[in-house]
């Protein structure tokens, strides 16, 4: 069944967003702790509208999960590790051959075991593939006590990781699993409830984003110290007023779709050695020697090429991976069939 591109194009400009917010802040340094207001700068006050309004990138992918709902199977699984497999193990050799990195066999060894190298997203993503059979259930059996049940896992969120930020329960910033569970949740119940958010007009949530896109420059400025966390709750509501304009259509473009199916690898490319070192010498190196107006249009430019090339990378990928996929899978369902035919 093909998917709403509506939805799709929200899909590639999560996308974006993750390169423009990698891209502005990440790559040069992070953003510093505090605004210096003694030394304020072109650079950092656009670095920090930036960052407010790109913020939102990891809750969008979520986001989006959480609306089509995930069903747990092996090929979905099996998909994700080769994706992972086709990136990591021969970048690692062309940054052996290549990049003057020195060849280490039990390192080799390692890049195979994808999932435990595929980065926080990744190894929180699939967990959340895990744990969806039984998110599914309890959403669908607590249609109307569980999305209270969600504002209250909201406020608990909100309470021990931004407020009196406790470690040992493990919300991390919202780089956790708690974190893509409670996100999850939510956009489950707008999937289940969005004609009432529709009977809004949709420039409301967009005015919504803009509003708390400045909000998040605000706190920054005021020196909030979880305002660039992703359980802020601010950002997690600005992703979702991000999210919503993009309900109120629907369409089919299979080019659309065809191009959204490969924006997981652009995330995992850039962030894989030797491109993630290429791409961090190029954005400080137009930092360092260009106007801050041409360090922009570059930094946009680099974002689109980094882009397009992952796309292509992962299409012309595709047509290695794909047979082995079918052969797997075919053995993967002999497999079972033979174990319900033992029971």
């Amino acid at each position: 069944m093909e998917r709403n591109s509506s939805i799709e194009v929200y899909r590639i400009l999560a996308t974006f967003a993750v390169l423009v917010f990698h891209f502005n802040g990440w790559l040069v340094g992070g953003m510093p702790k505090h605004f210096d207001m003694d030394n304020v700068s072109l650079f950092r006050i656009v670095q920090a509208l930036i960052e407010a309004c790109t913020c939102i990138c990891v809750n969008m992918f979520i986001i989006i999960s959480g609306y089509f709902g995930i069903r747990l199977k092996f090929q979905s699984v099996l998909r994700i590790c080769l994706l992972l497999f086709s990136i990591h193990v021969p970048f690692y050799i062309i940054d052996c051959l290549f990049f003057d990195n020195t060849f280490q066999l039990k390192v080799f060894v390692k890049t195979f075991l994808v999932i435990s190298n595929g980065g926080y997203f990744i190894q929180c993503y699939m967990m959340l593939m895990f744990l969806s059979p039984i998110i599914n259930s309890f959403v669908e059996n607590n249609k109307v006590s569980g999305l209270y049940y969600c504002v209250l896992f909201l406020f608990v969120e909100f309470w021990f990781d931004c407020i009196t930020h406790t470690d040992n329960i493990g919300f991390n910033h919202g780089y956790s699993v708690i974190h893509f569970v409670l996100i999850y949740m939510l956009a489950r119940y707008l999937s289940l409830n969005k004609e009432r958010f529709l009977e809004y007009k949709k420039q409301m949530w967009i005015f919504g984003y803009l509003l708390c896109s400045l909000i998040i420059f605000g706190m920054y400025l005021l020196d909030i110290n979880y305002v660039w966390q992703y359980s802020n709750p601010i950002i997690i509501f600005s992703a979702f007023c991000s999210f919503i304009p993009f309900l109120y259509n629907s369409y089919l473009n299979e080019n659309i779709n065809w191009v959204a199916k490969s924006t997981l690898a652009v995330y995992i490319i850039h962030v894989t050695v030797p491109v993630y070192y290429i791409v961090k010498g190029l954005d400080n190196y137009c930092l360092l020697y260009y106007s801050y107006p041409s360090y922009l249009l570059c930094m946009i430019c680099c974002s689109l090429a980094v882009f397009v090339i992952s796309i292509f990378y992962d299409k012309v990928r595709l047509l290695v991976t794909n047979p082995l996929e079918r052969v797997l899978l075919l053995f993967f369902n002999n497999v079972m069939s033979h174990c319900k035919m033992v029971k």
